[in-house]
This record gives C-alpha cells, structure tokens and sequence, in this order.
C-alpha cells in the first residue's frame, strides 16, 4: 500500500535539501516531504476497520477516532466502501 492518506488523499511531496555555504542557501539534492501517516482503528457503518490517516486530518476531524467517519468528498466515500469490501473478506 502507498503512503497516502485514504481519506483525504495527501501523499509525499517533493522538495529540495539546502545547505548554508558562504551565507547563501544553496539547493543541493532532491527529497521527499513525507506524510505523517496513523494508523487508526474506527467503525464504519458497523465494521471494525484499520484505516490510515493524515494526522493533520485527524486533528480536523476528531470524530474518525470516536468511530464515526464523515469523508467530506465523494471519492473518500469510494475508498471507503472499498476498503470495507476488502475488510469483509
């Protein structure tokens, strides 16, 4: 599975790694700006599931942890109905 959040959908992003050489910041390789990723166990429509989740979503939407999961897009209420078919089996 891929380091991204399943219901908001954040993933890595791609910056640069600087370093201070004669008082001037120079770009000096590429890297990866990771998500911080938890792994939390809720309730969706009645199932026990473990889902993973942005912890800045987490902080906005306190209710995931209580075992209630409200995604606020259509494609997070996909990934969701996936993921429970998944959990099922």
């Amino acid at each position: 599975m891929s380091r991204k959040c399943q219901l908001s959908g954040k993933k890595a992003l791609k910056g640069m790694r600087y370093s201070f050489l004669r008082a001037h910041y120079n770009p000096t390789a590429k890297r990866k700006f990771q998500v911080n990723l938890q792994t939390v166990r809720t309730t969706v429509n009645g199932k026990r599931v473990k889902i993973k989740v942005a912890a800045s979503y987490l902080k906005g939407h306190p209710e995931i942890r209580a075992g209630i999961v409200l995604p606020l897009k259509k494609k997070s209420r996909k990934k969701l109905k996936r993921l429970l078919a998944l959990s099922s089996k």
